[in-house]
């Protein structure tokens, strides 16, 4: 008699073992590729949005001016940083750039992403804040470089010279965390100097 050519037990077994192997293999692989995907997209999206966020106050910079009067009295320099901008816009209406506290930490996307950055329209305390920082990233510091120390456009009549005659400009550095799980506590610094197009003499 004739007997049709087949496998035994133990070359299947064989080929199961070694096709099972082959399977997680490659899908550990599609696994580790997909959380690396994920992390650069992640990490991507907090430079995307530390960059989105010191545009904002940038573009306030350029369109406005320095509300010199808040910071009666203060020292103002590029050595020494100060925690809150204010500024003036093209409607004379002040504009104020700070971080939350535990007073106004409910303005923030949610209690992961606190502290943050708010930006008040009108007096800080009366009118309410809107967040410029989303929700996944928190404030780790944030620090704005105010120069001159004295408005450029103030002119002493006494003595037939300005206070100033630098053109007013803000530093501002960000440094934003990610609060998300696949990239958590992943950090950005981020910095950059705008100047005010409003500058009266």
């Amino acid at each position: 008699r004739t007997f049709s050519p087949g496998f035994s037990l133990m070359e299947l077994l064989v080929v199961m073992g070694i096709f099972s192997t082959v399977v997680v293999s490659a899908s550990d692989i599609f696994i580790a590729a997909n959380r690396a995907q994920r992390k650069i997209s992640a990490l991507e999206r907090l430079q995307a949005d530390a960059r989105f966020t010191l545009e904002a106050v940038t573009r306030e910079v350029r369109g406005g001016s320095i509300d010199w009067t808040y910071y009666a009295g203060q020292s103002l320099s590029l050595d020494a940083s100060v925690e809150v901008l204010a500024l003036r816009d093209s409607t004379n209406a002040p504009i104020v750039f700070h971080k939350s506290d535990a007073a106004n930490a409910t303005y923030c996307p949610d209690a992961a992403s606190t502290p943050c950055l708010l930006m008040t329209l009108g007096t800080v305390g009366v009118d309410p804040p809107a967040p410029l920082t989303p929700k996944g990233e928190s404030v780790q510091n944030v620090k704005f470089y105010v120069a001159p120390s004295a408005d450029p456009s103030s002119f002493n009549a006494a003595t037939g010279v300005y206070a100033s005659d630098l053109q007013p400009r803000v530093t501002a550095v960000l440094v934003l965390k990610s609060t998300e799980r696949i990239v958590e506590g992943a950090v950005v610094y981020i910095q950059t100097t705008a100047s005010s197009r409003w500058y009266p003499r």
